[in-house]
């Protein structure tokens, strides 16, 4: 990964209050976009069950100022199919920058 999981929640935590019981993915499956009201995501785990959610436009727009927010760059578009962007020299800031205090099992 990227990005720890530790930086993800608080990255996500700044926008939105996080609850006992929410899900947070991580990884970009490959020919992802970015979602818009009107789309449907599902989330199925095997034993539990699935989680349909339907996207809808809030109240009030995304604060900007906050978090990181969506874009639709070369990078980000390349890597959502799945492109090997930093072979061509483009990099996402150090891991070391953000380290982790859990350790992650291998699959």
């Amino acid at each position: 990964m990227e990005w720890d999981m530790h930086y993800l929640v608080a990255d996500i935590a700044r926008t939105i209050t996080l609850l006992p019981g929410d899900m947070l993915l991580s990884g970009t499956p490959a020919n992802s976009r970015p979602v818009q009201p009107g789309d449907v995501v599902e989330v199925e785990v095997e034993g539990l069950g699935r989680l349909t959610n339907h996207i809808v436009e809030g109240p009030t727009p995304i604060r900007s100022d906050v978090g990181a927010q969506p874009t639709e760059s070369e990078e980000v578009m390349s890597t959502a199919l799945g492109g090997d962007w930093e072979f061509r020299g483009i990099r996402t800031p150090s891991k070391d920058l953000y380290p982790s205090t859990i350790t992650e099992e291998k699959e």
